[in-house]
């Protein structure tokens, strides 16, 4: 069964969770039935968990974490609907409920997404109107033609120093690094390294990147990262010719302090 599959099953199955929950509740409330013998209430556990381990299996392949909280909160409320207050004696369903109790208080799993980096590319505006990109539409509606030639192909950017290469009294965390170079095709290119930190509890974080000297206009940037085990989106926010504003936002938030590594490359030709 695929991921997105999985999902939508989850997310039906925690719907159900939650809706059954509810309607006992007010089906009690409102006096339809009284406190349920034990084989009623060890059926609606079984039910349950059966939704919940659902909820559960799309929370692993991807799933929304409000999924797994309905789900768990579906099953406490029809529990409590067919259980509270408990006939005397009946520790079966005393039993039954702390079950459901148990279920609903143990965390939802963790998805072992991989992070996922957007790449956002700017061009240099074109001579006769430096204020619109090609593909534009204009003030009337009608889009404005494309630039007829194509970008020319991002150079391969030189091999980073290793840190072995570099004299042990200089070594410690490295924070930023960039290097100014003329690839092959003759443009000019500037590839670089920046460590993006985001505390605990943090969704977002940004870092500045200068250009020096600056470029003679605006380049084409593209940011990326291997960095594995959050979802995130890494963005070149803001291009200009002396620098780039880099962007970093969590799906949720950190769970501990991170540093996210991100690659850089710039070029604009001559």
């Amino acid at each position: 069964m695929t991921a997105p599959l999985l999902r939508s099953v989850g997310t039906l199955a925690a719907a159900a969770a939650v809706s059954s929950g509810l309607v006992l509740a007010w089906r009690r409330l409102a006096g339809g039935f009284t406190a349920a013998d034990p084989g009623l209430a060890w059926m609606t556990l079984g039910a349950g968990m059966i939704l919940l381990g659902i909820t559960d299996a799309g929370r692993r392949a991807g799933g929304t974490l409000s999924s797994s909280l309905a789900a768990r909160l579906g099953i406490v409320l029809a529990m409590a609907a067919v259980t509270l207050p408990p006939k005397a004696g009946d520790w079966v369903s005393v039993l039954a409920l702390a079950v459901a109790a148990a279920a609903g208080v143990l965390p939802p799993p963790r998805t072992p997404g991989r992070l996922e980096t957007r790449h956002r590319r700017r061009s240099a505006p074109t001579a006769d109107d430096p204020g619109r990109r090609p593909g534009h539409a204009t003030r009337g509606g009608t889009p404005s033609p494309a630039t007829p030639h194509e970008p020319p192909p991002i150079a391969e950017p030189p091999q980073p120093v290793l840190a072995s290469r570099v004299p042990a009294a200089s070594q410690g965390r490295l924070q930023q690094r960039l290097e100014r170079y003329e690839s092959a095709e003759g443009m000019d290119c500037i590839s670089g390294h920046v460590r993006l930190s985001i505390p605990a509890g943090g969704k977002a974080t940004h870092a500045h990147v200068g250009f020096c000297p600056a470029f003679a206009a605006t380049p084409a940037v593209e940011v990326s990262t291997d960095y594995d085990g959050v979802e995130a989106v890494v963005t070149a926010a803001e291009v200009l010719p002396w620098g780039v504003r880099i962007e970093c936002r969590l799906s949720e938030p950190a769970e501990e302090p991170l540093e996210i590594p991100v690659d850089l490359v710039a070029q604009l030709s001559r």
